[in-house]
């Protein structure tokens, strides 16, 4: 279970993250790999194609983005693409909510945004 903790920090499985993270439906846990939308966009506000397919590696019936405390990430119109073309569902939702969302959800990946 995802718990929020603060701005700029979530625990999850009673150990607390102060980065962006991925889970996955089976609870395996891995940091957030930035550096592929930063390579492309020049931020890593945008969440691009490459992103989704990290997050669809266990065939998630779901993903949730969660977009930060202000809302300030996003999946790019590719990344939207792709999970509309695999026919997976997904949110974009501002953290405490995405949270909420994915503890209430079976096979499902998250994206989590700790900041803004």
């Amino acid at each position: 279970m995802l718990k929020e903790v603060e701005f700029g920090s979530v625990q999850y499985k009673n150990r607390i993250y102060t980065h962006d993270i991925y889970v996955h439906p089976s609870g395996a846990v891995e940091p957030r790999r930035k550096e592929l939308s930063s390579l492309v966009h020049g931020t890593s506000h945008k969440v691009v194609k490459a992103e989704m397919e990290i997050l669809l590696l266990e065939d998630p019936d779901c993903v949730i983005i969660g977009t930060g405390y202000s809302g300030a990430l996003h999946l790019t119109e590719e990344a939207r693409d792709f999970l509309k073309q695999k026919g997976v569902f997904y949110q974009e939702l501002l953290t405490p909510q995405a949270i909420i969302e994915f503890n209430h959800r079976y096979n499902c990946a998250i994206l989590v945004h700790v900041t803004c």
